[in-house]
């Protein structure tokens, strides 16, 4: 196989991966979003949402409450007319509000009360004289001539007395248990049909006004229940029902509504609902007799409840499940950008990801309010971070552990930019390349032919190696590029293919850093003859990859490379360690100690060029540093060398 085959292949094996890990991230971004759902925090995100849905003004005033309350509350207990009487005897009260409401145009009546005990039981334990017999006569009469309309109430452990569940008649007593999410708040009813023979209260009444509400809903409060739903204490409808003018202001409440009575005393048949965290409506805005109502608890009142939930359905406040696959579509689709946010982001965006993931999921639900849907707050969020996360940490774990790896085996033969750019592209780079000024170098080991006939290969191979090395870090270390090797010299780049600041400083500085190596690697190799010789070059060339679709190079290309080839042989010719051209000079800091050591034309070129070196002693020969200094002494201040 060739080595573009190979490459493919391996491109084809990490494409397998990416997709192995998208398909991991999804699967699990879907499972937790799906475990989110009815997650026990998720219902305190919907009370929140209700919350930011009436305080941005989401919520549209109330026309007038289809529901009213009737509560048997403190002030009525304390009422001078109310007061003697004990709360188990409070039935033939009960049957007067109650009649005198339908009279003044209530639809229909709950009570919101469980008559587990009738006074006409009541015997004295002294005379055994049945001193109350007939006292709930008036409340089951009433109870008979309005069978259909009025009702009582059952609960899980305590029923009406028989002679009340006798007068009510069949469908006359329902249930008004209602039923908790797993964080024990009330916010939904499921509905049994048909309404009309249901066993709960709330389907009771919704089925005289003619709903045909058939799904489970969950109730859209706009404030607090026990601040907004029209409300008039007990002994507000009695004094009410004494003057015609009271009994005006009854009809123009009780007309057309469904009425419930109900205890609103502290702490009595209370429920978290989901309105505890709404706004509480200002006095003057909410529907209140002379007695006002009793102030706002944490928990809300059951009989509020009850009315909010027949309410909300005739008010069309109600939000129902999405159609089917709707929550399962978006689950998905926020695992997939989630699972490819993790793939192809950088790790530092992630956290913003994520937190725009669960704000987007959260608007999704809130904007599924105002159109009538629950669309559960966790799913989304939930399956587009959890997927960040598989994502993430599969590429984190496997894909950049593979690219690190790619990196480092093939950054001794290729660039590491190169690597990486081919490892992120998973591809070739095109044939060709780009035009770049950088600084070239040759760095060529003096007396090599010398050595190598004095030593076996094995040993030659060893100086080699040992001298490459100590240079490589150094050029390495200086930002450069090693090119290739040729024999026993270095071609090294500065600003190719990474990008250099000043490459002529740069490569100064490290020609002068290998010089000053020199005696470390004699001592390394154990040759003292060994020496060095560098020339420098700056200019333009061509930088990329060079040859054919089965073999190719990446390297430098140019008149700058030949000119610097060139220039090596001035560094011979004249004994300097350091030669290095005027385009390299016109760049490097003035602090330099640049002598000029020759001038003329080079081989191969038209044009005369003036070749540098550093004036310091360590760039000259060793045999030829005491011919320099009697040249000075001498007053030969700079040693040129012009061709014939």
């Amino acid at each position: 196989m060739n080595s573009s085959g190979r490459i493919a292949e391996t491109a084809l094996g990490r494409k397998k991966l990416i997709a192995l890990i998208a398909i991991v991230a999804i699967c699990a971004g879907i499972a937790a979003g799906y475990s989110a759902k009815r997650a026990i925090w998720e219902g305190w995100v919907t009370d929140r949402l209700f919350q930011i849905r009436a305080s941005f003004g989401a919520v549209p005033p109330q026309e007038r409450s289809p529901v009213a309350v009737i509560g048997l509350d403190q002030t009525a207990l304390d009422s001078d007319k109310l007061s003697p009487i004990p709360r188990v005897l409070m039935t033939p009260v009960l049957a007067e509000a109650g009649q005198g409401l339908l009279d003044e145009g209530a639809l229909a009546l709950g009570y919101d009360f469980v008559f587990a005990y009738s006074a006409d039981a009541f015997v004295d334990p002294i005379t055994g004289e049945e001193r109350l017999r007939g006292f709930d006569a008036p409340f089951q009469k009433f109870m008979f001539r309005n069978r259909e309309r009025v009702f009582i109430s059952h609960t899980e452990i305590g029923v009406p007395h028989r002679k009340f569940s006798a007068a009510a008649g069949t469908g006359g007593v329902r249930s008004v248990v209602i039923s908790t999410d797993n964080d024990g708040v009330v916010r939904q009813h499921q509905p049994i049909l048909p309404l009309s023979e249901s066993p709960y209260l709330i389907d009771a009444l919704l089925s005289v006004t003619g709903s045909d509400i058939s799904e489970q809903y969950t109730a859209l409060p706009g404030s607090r229940l026990a601040s907004s739903i029209p409300y008039l204490s007990l002994i507000d409808v009695l004094r009410m029902l004494e003057s015609e003018s009271g009994r005006e202001d009854l009809k123009e409440f009780a007309d057309g509504r469904i009425i419930l009575f109900g205890g609103l005393l502290p702490y009595e048949d209370e429920h978290l609902y989901s309105d505890r965290f709404l706004p509480v409506m200002s006095q003057g805005e909410a529907e209140t007799g002379e007695s006002g109502r009793p102030r706002v608890q944490q928990q809300t009142a059951g009989v509020l409840i009850l009315a909010d939930l027949i309410g909300s359905v005739l008010s069309d406040r109600i939000a129902v499940s999405p159609p089917p696959g709707f929550m399962a579509g978006v689950t998905v689709l926020f695992a997939v950008a989630g699972a490819l946010a993790g793939l192809f982001l950088p790790m530092m965006l992630l956290p913003l990801v994520a937190a725009s993931g669960v704000l987007l999921g959260l608007a999704l639900s809130l904007l599924g309010l105002e159109f009538g849907m629950v669309v559960a707050p966790g799913m989304a969020p939930v399956a587009c971070v959890s997927a960040i996360v598989v994502s993430a940490v599969g590429k984190i774990g496997i894909l950049q552990r593979r690219q690190r790896s790619l990196v480092r085996l093939f950054g001794h033969y290729l660039a590491p930019d190169v690597i990486k750019q081919m490892a992120q592209s998973e591809q070739l780079p095109a044939l060709g390349g780009e035009t770049r000024h950088v600084v070239v170098a040759f760095i060529d080991i003096v007396g090599f032919t010398k050595m190598s006939e004095k030593l076996a290969d094995r040993d030659v191979v060893r100086v080699v190696n040992s001298c490459f090395d100590a240079i490589g870090q150094v050029i390495t270390a200086h930002q450069g590029y090693i090119d290739k090797y040729i024999g026993d010299a270095i071609m090294a780049v500065w600003n190719a293919p990474n990008t250099v600041d000043n490459p002529e400083k740069a490569a100064v500085d490290a020609a002068e850093k290998i010089i000053g190596l020199l005696e470390k690697m004699r001592d390394l190799t154990g040759q003292p003859a060994l020496d060095l010789r560098i020339a420098l070059n700056a200019g333009p060339v061509l930088v990329g990859d060079i040859g054919g679709e089965h073999r190719r190079s990446f390297t430098v290309m140019g008149t700058t490379v030949n000119t610097a080839s060139r220039i090596e042989s001035v560094a011979k010719d004249q004994k300097v360690r350091l030669a290095i051209s005027q385009s390299v000079c016109d760049n490097l800091p003035r602090s330099y100690p640049v002598k000029e050591i020759w001038k003329g034309q080079l081989r191969g070129l038209s044009t005369d060029m003036t070749v540098f070196t550093l004036d310091a002693p360590q760039m000259y020969m060793e045999n030829e540093i005491s011919v320099a200094q009697d040249k000075r002494k001498r007053g030969i201040t700079n040693l040129l060398k012009f061709p014939r």
